[in-house]
């Protein structure tokens, strides 16, 4: 994607490129579903999270980062919010793929929504804000954007994840390429001071399988999740470097001929708006 297959920055918290971000899932769009079981799991248990909180009740709920849509789908799927869920993304591509028939959808940045204060009666999102660069001001739109006694249900990325393509980078360069991610305390204490109450954040172990380490990679790029750092990288480019990185990926995780295992760390939001 856009001259790099690298998995994201590798700087420690270095800004993310907003133009990279909107490209590459625009370019994305068309492929992403093919290589998202994680994300179509993840968007289900956020729609699961959503529905325990608050029932069948109705309102006016934005999906932020709506990528394809997957959360609709899942919320749909139990016969809620077909006319009042709102789809916004960085990438206009994905708003396009994202909105369900009849549904309004917005091209914008979570950073900075372009909605009215105390809009919302809810706001959802699923495997988005760990591409945005300030989470807590961020979360504080959420804040300003929700009516009072509005919900707040999100799940992100967490310290921990594609660790075995890490610690296999690591071992070829003496550093790692994936990343940057928050671990849960970070991650609580920017719910803690958006204005949200009540807040929970807890985070979740899930394990995948892919045939080769090659096809990690091939994943990551098909969900458009390479990197997206101001300087970006040259990739992963070359036999021989792909080679090597095949051999350092089963080394890290043990595996020396198969499927080898894809760790994620999900991290899922909960907080309300107070009254």
């Amino acid at each position: 994607m856009a001259n790099s297959s690298e998995p994201w920055p590798k700087t420690t918290r270095a800004p993310f490129d907003k133009t990279a971000v909107r490209r590459d899932f625009a370019r994305a769009a068309a492929t992403y579903d093919r290589h998202a079981p994680l994300q179509a799991r993840v968007a289900g248990r956020v729609a699961d999270l959503y529905v325990e909180r608050v029932g069948d009740r109705q309102g006016t709920v934005l999906d932020l980062g709506s990528g394809t849509g997957l959360v609709g789908r899942s919320l749909a799927a139990q016969g809620l919010l077909a006319q009042h869920l709102l789809a916004l993304d960085l990438a206009h591509a994905m708003t396009r793929s994202g909105r369900r028939a009849g549904q309004p959808g917005i091209t914008g940045d979570a950073e900075a929504l372009p909605l009215a204060p105390q809009s919302l009666d809810a706001v959802v999102s699923s495997l988005t804000l760990q591409w945005v660069n300030q989470l807590p001001s961020t979360l504080g739109e959420v804040a300003r954007c929700l009516r009072p006694g509005g919900l707040l249900v999100a799940s992100t990325l967490a310290t921990g994840t594609l660790a075995e393509l890490e610690n296999a980078l690591r071992a070829m360069d003496g550093r790692g390429g994936v990343g940057p991610f928050r671990g849960r305390q970070a991650l609580a204490r920017a719910l803690a001071s958006s204005g949200l109450h009540h807040g929970a954040c807890w985070v979740e172990t899930e394990t995948l399988h892919a045939p080769r380490p090659r096809a990690v990679l091939r994943d990551l790029k098909g969900l458009g999740a390479v990197d997206k750092s101001p300087e970006r990288s040259r990739g992963l480019h070359g036999r021989n470097r792909l080679a090597r990185l095949e051999q350092a990926y089963r080394h890290a995780c043990g595996v020396g001929e198969g499927p080898v295992p894809v760790t994620w760390r999900v991290a899922y939001l909960v907080a309300w708006k107070p009254r």
